[in-house]
């Protein structure tokens, strides 16, 4: 601190320039900051020395008897750090943090302000006595916490890679001698747990970095921090990542693993080059528990559908969907549905998301030679009775797994389609032969997962007319409701997700369709005859029973050319109304 007050107190002079240069002497002698002497030895009043900042930095002075202190603002950061760098939060000046400082010239100070809050800093002057005083008022004594960590109520100790290597054996929440970027490193990680984030987006900008969550499945802004940090704290996450930080104009993918009280997480890494620097995004696996098949959101007649498909003996349940849709947590819910301790279970992944227990999970790893197709094969000779692939990626894949539904196993797998006819299409487009589809295929089930309205601030609304219209429905006819936003949900009146359901029985009439190549058509046609509920069907059947929004319908799903209003099949025809 002696170099940024040696200047200050030579040009406002109130010290003679031999009582300065020997404070100097005896303050280093001494191991201490020239202000301590200074005041320790009441040769300077503090006043003096918060005035000539004020004045030298053209800086507003503030006396923190006479101010209001926003609690808010106080546990924005921990009270060690105040100690450390005699600081003290006052409140938010827009998006910036308004803090009392002893020595506003102290940039290190400030910048470890920034890093450990997430926000800017609004420096102001106050005297170091007050703020000291404000210090032991506003935090508990000896506090070394951080304080996001005790809002959200827990820990994260980011340090050992996928091959169980040590890093860091101590927590850096709460270290002093970990470095601020290692401690907003994880810190964003705990974050990101604590709201249930699916990935964790740290992009550099032109003036600012921001670090964005997926949540829900839509991504909301966390924290925005100045650009200087986004290197440092990308480096840091390929470090853990065993990445190579000299490498900044190529793309490159790593992993390690975050651990909390209660499980571990296996994060995914990746980085890409753009114009203001590297970007990385993280995506959380295994951060939420597996949901029951009675919590995914299907209705009483689809459940039984699903149950009866899982309780079969042999056979293939697909399901399909686009990247994002919840395929996996369905494909996860199935698995689970089913006692383990008289069945092989054992599945291929790409990722691993969640751990099962008492399945035999493989990880697949195309540079070594583990494809879908290679593990299956080498599955197929280990007595499985229920399959789980990842994916049918390519016909060698999708071939092995029908063969397999028809000698006695049961197999899941996922197919990337935009409903359960088009996966069908999909699979005959990819070489499987109709018979062999038609033969195996248990149950197809096409799904999208929406944003659940919030419970705490739900309420009625009528909704706007040109989205009402894309829906073709009438603003009387239905009671609508949607969230305000509050402070539970993040202030986006979501809070959770529902799944949407399209289940599709192949019937014999439907069988001897797909055996002829017959039109999408002529299938819809048939799938609507057997029952078959569409996924904008189900998606207006939630949203009548307030679980969704008009809104959150047309974000997830796509309408087609063929529901226009005049068209027989009209999203308004399709929902009864």
């Amino acid at each position: 601190m002696s170099q940024q007050l040696e200047p200050v107190l030579r040009r406002s002079r109130v010290l003679t320039s031999q009582d300065l240069e020997l404070g100097l002497v005896r303050a280093n002698a001494q191991n201490i900051s020239l202000l301590d002497l200074l005041v320790r030895e009441r040769q300077l009043p503090e006043q003096a020395v918060a005035d000539a900042f004020s004045k030298w930095l053209n800086m507003p002075l503030v006396r923190l008897a006479s101010m209001v202190i926003d609690r808010d603002a106080v546990r924005a950061i921990a009270g060690r750090l105040a100690r450390q760098h005699t600081c003290l939060p006052l409140g938010f000046e827009g998006k910036n943090l308004v803090l009392a400082l002893a020595n506003p010239a102290d940039r290190g100070a400030i910048r470890a302000v920034e890093v450990a809050s997430g926000f800017g800093v609004s420096p102001v002057v106050a005297s170091r006595s007050e703020i000291l005083t404000g210090i032991d008022k506003h935090y508990a004594p000896a506090d070394t916490g951080v304080a996001k960590a005790d809002i959200f109520g827990g820990r994260v100790s980011v340090g050992a890679d996928v091959l169980g290597l040590e890093l860091d054996p101590a927590d850096p929440l709460t270290d002093p001698q970990t470095t601020p970027t290692v401690r907003l490193c994880s810190q964003i990680v705990l974050d990101a747990i604590a709201l249930r984030a699916s990935d964790i987006h740290i992009e550099p900008g032109a003036e600012e970095m921001r670090v964005r969550l997926r949540i829900d499945g839509v991504l909301r802004d966390h924290l925005q921090l100045p650009r200087w940090m986004c290197a440092a704290l990308v480096s840091r996450v390929k470090i853990l990542a065993k990445l190579d930080i000299a490498t900044q104009r190529l793309p490159q993918d790593g992993r390690f693993k975050a651990a909390t009280r209660d499980r571990g997480i296996d994060v995914r890494v990746s980085t890409l080059p753009t114009q203001f620097g590297e970007k990385a995004v993280l995506r959380l696996l295994g951060s939420a528990s597996i949901p029951t098949l009675g919590a995914l959101g299907l209705s009483p007649d689809e459940r039984a559908l699903l149950d009866d498909a899982v309780s079969q003996p042999q056979g293939l349940i697909l399901v399909t969907g686009p990247t994002g849709a919840g395929k996996s947590t369905t494909l996860y819910a199935m698995l689970t549905s089913r006692p383990t301790t008289d069945v092989n279970i054992v599945t291929i992944e790409d990722p691993i998301e969640y751990q099962v227990p008492g399945a035999s999970q493989v990880q697949v790893d195309s540079k070594a030679g583990l494809t879908f197709a290679g593990c299956l094969r080498a599955i197929l000779r280990q007595d499985p009775d229920l399959i789980m692939i990842g994916e049918m990626r390519d016909l060698e894949t999708a071939e092995i797994g029908f063969q397999a539904a028809l000698t006695g196993h049961l197999v899941f797998s996922t197919l990337h389609t935009n409903g359960s006819l088009a996966a069908v299409e999909r699979l005959l487009d990819l070489g499987v032969k109709p018979l062999l589809v038609t033969s195996a295929t248990n149950l197809i089930v096409a799904q999208r997962i929406a944003r659940r309205v919030c419970s705490a601030c739900r309420e009625t609304y009528r909704p706007d007319a040109a989205v009402l219209r894309k829906l073709h429905l009438r603003p009387d006819s239905h009671e609508f409701v949607h969230g305000t936003g509050c402070r539970d949900c993040g202030n986006t009146g979501y809070s959770g997700r529902v799944g949407i359901f399209e289940i599709l029985r192949l019937t014999p009439r439907i069988k001897e369709l797909v055996n002829r190549r017959a039109t999408e058509s002529e299938l819809r046609n048939a799938a609507r005859d057997a029952g078959t509920r569409f996924l904008l069907e189900d998606a207006l059947s939630k949203m009548h029973e307030g679980l969704t929004t008009v809104e959150e319908i047309l974000r997830v799903i796509r309408l087609e050319h063929t529901e226009a209003p005049d068209g027989k099949h009209s999203p308004l025809s399709i929902a009864g109304g």
